[in-house]
C-alpha cells in the first residue's frame, strides 16, 4: 500500500495553497506533519482524503489514479479515516451502539461480524460495553471524543488522518489517547498522518515527520534524523525544538559533548541526559 503526490498544487480564490507537493506514504508509518498556522497542512491531509476535487499534478494509491466521478472531480477516498478537530462533533447517532455500528452496517457487515467489531473497537479505546446503550451527546467530552474515533476506527482505514486529535485535552488524557493511536496503529500495521502543533509529541510518537512551509513540503524524514541530526530544518520552518531536545541541547553545551540518545523519544533523551549528568558528576567529585 502506497498513496503517492506528484507535483500536486492546490489554488482556490486565486492563492496556491499547496505548491509542487511531491510524496510517497508508506504503509504502517506514523507519519507528523507539522509546520506554522497557514503551512498549508490541512489542506495537504483534505487532498489525502479527497475533499479537495480539483488540484494539478498526480495523486496515486498503489500506482492508479484515484477514481473520479461523472464530472471529473476526485471522489472521496473511503479507505482512509479522517479524524478532524474536535471530532466528537462529527457525532450524530442516538446511541454509542448505533454511532459504531453505522459504518459497518453500511458496508453490509453481518451481525455476528458487527458484534466482533463494536467489542474491538470498545477495548482498543477502552471503553466500556456499558456506554453503549448511552447518548452520546450525554456524556462527558473525553468520552465523545474517544467514542468518535472510534467510530472511524471500526471501518478499519488502512490510512488513519488524525488533524489535530488531541485539541482542548489536558495532558494526562492527551497521552492516554495517543497511547491507544499508537496502539492500534502498531496492532494493525496502518499508516497514520498525525497533524499537531505539540512537537513534544510528534517526537514521542512518529517514524516520519513532514515539515510544510507556505504551501510547500520542506521535507520529509525520518523523526529520529530530523530531530537529533537536522535540526537546523526546524529553525528554517520557523519552529521550535521540542522540549526533550531543547533539555538535549542545552546539556551537549554545559559539558561539551555531543550525546548520542538512542532515538528523539523523551525516554531515551531523558537516559542519556542522566547518565552524562551523572558523569559530570563523579568527574567534578573526583
Amino acid at each position: 500500500m502506497a498513496y503517492e503526490l506528484n507535483d500536486v498544487s492546490v489554488r482556490i480564490n486565486d492563492e496556491e495553497i499547496l505548491q509542487s507537493v511531491s510524496c510517497t506514504l508508506q504503509e504502517g508509518k506514523w507519519i507528523s506533519i507539522i509546520g506554522q498556522t497557514g503551512a498549508g497542512k490541512s489542506t495537504f491531509a483534505k487532498v489525502m482524503k479527497g475533499l479537495i476535487p480539483f488540484y494539478s499534478g498526480e495523486y496515486t494509491h498503489n500506482r492508479q489514479p484515484l477514481p473520479r466521478d461523472c464530472k471529473g472531480n476526485i471522489k472521496v477516498v473511503p479507505q482512509i479515516g479522517y479524524v478532524f478537530q474536535f471530532p466528537e462533533h462529527q457525532i450524530f447517532e442516538t446511541t454509542v451502539y448505533n454511532e459504531l455500528a453505522f459504518a459497518p452496517k453500511m458496508k453490509g457487515e453481518s451481525p455476528e461480524k458487527l458484534e466482533e467489531a463494536i467489542q474491538m473497537v470498545m477495548g482498543q479505546m477502552g471503553l466500556s460495553e456499558e456506554l453503549l446503550q448511552e447518548k452520546p451527546f450525554q456524556l462527558s467530552g473525553g468520552l465523545k471524543r474517544l467514542v468518535a474515533i472510534a467510530s472511524v476506527l471500526i471501518a478499519e482505514p488502512e490510512l488513519l488522518i488524525l488533524d489535530e486529535p488531541t485539541a482542548g485535552l489536558d495532558p494526562i488524557s492527551r497521552t492516554a489517547l495517543l497511547k491507544q493511536l499508537k496502539a492500534w496503529q502498531g496492532e494493525k500495521n496502518r499508516t497514520v498522518l498525525f497533524i499537531s502543533h505539540q512537537l513534544e509529541d510528534v517526537a514521542e510518537y512518529s517514524d516520519e515527520v513532514m515539515i510544510f512551509k507556505r504551501g510547500r513540503l520542506l521535507v520529509h524524514l525520518d523523526a529520529n534524523e530530523l530531530f537529533l541530526k537536522r535540526m537546523e530544518l526546524m529553525e528554517q520552518a520557523g519552529l521550535l525544538l521540542p522540549e526533550p531536545i531543547q533539555l538535549l541541547k542545552m546539556i551537549e553545551a554545559l559539558s561539551g559533548r555531543i550525546l548520542e540518545p538512542a532515538s528523539c523519544r523523551e525516554e531515551d533523551i531523558m537516559q542519556q541526559v542522566r547518565l552524562t549528568w551523572q558523569s559530570r558528576g563523579l568527574q567534578n567529585g573526583g
